[in-house]
């Protein structure tokens, strides 16, 4: 099958403002901190929520698997990448070390 007959799905982008996860490791807090996130951090349950700077987008990554994943992409061009866990509702992040 030549390139021509393969279709490319392109998925919407979405702002986000905010997102609920597990609370962060020291690192992953500076590293957010870093570009411009606020972290607000809850004991119990132990969860933290992050708020984003304004211009933030979300972008789910296909190929489907059983926890949808999406691509963060802040302001300043940096990236994360979002597991959603919709079970237990919350959402699992993932960064590049600077």
């Amino acid at each position: 099958m030549s390139e021509q007959h393969l279709t490319h799905l392109t998925m919407p982008t979405y702002p986000l403002h905010q997102l609920t996860t597990l609370l962060l490791e020291e690192e992953a807090k500076e590293v957010l901190l870093k570009h411009g996130c606020t972290i607000e951090e809850h004991d119990y349950p132990e969860e933290c929520l992050i708020f984003f700077p304004e211009g933030t987008t979300k972008t789910e990554i296909l190929l489907r698997l059983m926890l949808p994943r999406y691509r963060i992409k802040l302001p300043d061009g940096y990236e994360l990448r979002e597991t959603y866990d919709r079970y237990r509702q919350i959402s699992l992040l993932s960064y590049l070390l600077e």
